[in-house]
């Protein structure tokens, strides 16, 4: 037994110490972190044939039970509710109707070309219609996309995984007894599972939201958001809800209300930098998960499969965004350009959702191996291909400048930027008698020192780094865009401007950032 927990320990030390090094690594060569995380998972596969290995049934439990819950939580914690909301139509849109229409097309087309039977390729079809929260968010991040785009990304990819959950479950039942099956029961049950899963996470958000009002420790208020992520979770899957939505019901409450209003300064800085760790740590693992669980030569066995699995996938894509777009264009308070739905189609990444499901599939199911291969092929895809080439497409589409000329001048911007905050508060805590003037006359030239350094090399990037003033006049067009967003936004929540002023303004500036 204590043999076991040593080897355990040591693999999970091995495997923390490579994440690390692998994160080093593709930030210096600048590639995407969780595609390096599952290249080296399948190259410890092929030089360690013999390695210890997970079952299929545990590695669903670890991704699904372990893993996911502290990824969602941390992805809602971000997301700004306002934003959320205003966006909520636009990304229904694509996680109910948009899930359903990639299912039968895709359950259809490869039905028809595979021969396969047509229930078992619903199944696929359900399984691989949700964008996975857990690798979109991870590649967004590093991108730096403008914001409402990320936002969209992100919640669809939330929503449509707990649809794309429900619907699976549902269809698996009906490829393996369709006779007993109901489609109006099924549609019952998908809202039962949908409302109670939401119902369960704002309940348990709203308890530990008053808790943490309550208290002043950010030790204790950081576990109690941990035993909220997984309690939600859990609580909703043994009522057989959508432990999904709760756990993102849950995060949206503490990460606008709990942080703005039940949290001091101090627990909103130790809460964010915790569970960004935290969701480090599982994204390692997930990532890594993958790359281990693939059968390289059963895949090399079934290339034209893949093949078929992967065009079908991406042209139900296609036609779910761009033709649910214009629709969702001529209703929603805020357009989406043709630029952002290619965005969205080629940034429709699958991982360890998909990969959990095609692992919970009974070895009865007819197709079950052919299911399995597929799902492994169009989520290597995804990661190796389009996650790879996607900030080339955000630069062609002009939604992504990321040379190194422009890092270098936002990095030093950066500086200058803080080193002026800091002089500031420098200043506010001398007016208020809070610094005595003898350290103030000890601090004060530290920091106006660093204020003349940093605009210095300021200057030195605009005369120096080709095209920076170009890219200078972009950014400050853009910050000044952003401003004004934030000002309506400050206005729609004073009660000075309505809902209805606020999203026609707010979609006009949309607008602008999209246009530049």
């Amino acid at each position: 037994m204590q043999t076991e927990l040593i080897t355990t320990e040591l693999i999970i030390a091995a495997l923390l110490l490579i994440a690390a090094l692998v994160s080093w690594f593709t930030k210096l060569v600048r590639f995407p972190y969780t595609v390096g995380l599952v290249i080296v998972g399948v190259l410890i596969t092929m030089l360690m044939p013999h390695k210890p290995e997970l079952t299929p049934a545990l590695a669903r439990e670890l991704i699904l039970l372990i893993l996911l819950p502290p990824l969602i939580f941390e992805a809602a914690l971000h997301i700004e509710f306002s934003e959320f909301r205003d966006n909520l139509s636009s990304m229904l849109v694509f996680a109910i109707p948009g899930v359903l229409v990639t299912t039968l097309l895709v359950g259809w087309l490869l039905a028809t070309i595979t021969g396969l039977p047509f229930p078992t390729m619903l199944v696929f079809g359900a399984l691989i219609a949700a964008t996975d929260p857990v690798a979109v968010t991870a590649i967004f991040r590093e991108l730096g996309l403008p914001k409402r785009l990320g936002l969209l990304t992100e919640g669809e990819s939330l929503l449509n995984d707990a649809t794309a959950i429900v619907v699976f479950t549902l269809l698996l039942e009906f490829a393996l007894d369709p006779v007993s099956f109901s489609f109006s029961d099924g549609a019952i049950e998908f809202a039962r599972v949908s409302g109670v899963g939401l119902f369960v996470g704002f309940a348990l958000g709203y308890v530990a939201y008053h808790l943490i009002r309550q208290i002043d420790d950010y030790l204790v208020e950081t576990v109690l958001s941990a035993v909220l992520a997984y309690g939600s979770y859990l609580l909703a899957e043994q009522v057989h809800a959508s432990g999904v939505l709760a756990v993102l019901a849950s995060g949206l409450l503490i990460g606008n209300s709990g942080r703005r209003y039940g949290m001091s300064h101090t627990t909103r800085n130790v809460l964010i930098h915790i569970w960004e760790f935290v969701a480090f740590l599982a994204n390692t693992f997930v990532f890594l998960l993958i790359g281990l669980q693939v059968d390289l030569d059963r895949l090399s066995d079934s290339v034209l499969l893949i093949g078929a699995a992967i065009l079908v996938t991406l042209l139900a894509r296609m036609i779910t965004v761009f033709g649910f777009s214009p629709l969702v264009n001529r209703f929603a308070a805020n357009r989406t350009p043709f630029s952002w739905q290619a965005v969205l189609v080629w940034g429709g990444l699958r991982g360890g959702i998909a990969l959990a499901l095609a692992l919970t599939l009974p070895s009865s199911l007819v197709g079950h191996d052919e299911v399995l291969v597929m799902t492994f092929g169009v989520v290597l895809f995804t990661l190796g291909v389009q996650a790879t080439t996607l900030p080339a497409l955000l630069r062609r589409l002009g939604l992504l400048s990321s040379g190194t000329n422009l890092m270098e001048y936002e990095r030093r911007r950066a500086k200058l930027a803080a080193a002026k905050a800091a002089n500031q508060f420098l200043q506010s805590q001398y007016k208020q008698g809070l610094l005595t003037k003898e350290n103030y006359d000890v601090v004060l030239p530290e920091v106006q020192a660093e204020i003349s350094q940093f605009s210095g090399e300021v200057e030195e990037a605009l005369t120096v780094l080709p095209d920076i003033r170009d890219d200078e006049l972009e950014i400050a067009r853009k910050e000044i865009m952003q401003v004004k967003r934030a000002t309506l936004r400050t206005l729609r929540h004073d009660g000075i401007i309505g809902t209805d002023v606020f999203r026609e303004l707010t979609t006009e500036i949309d607008a602008d950032l999209a246009g530049n």
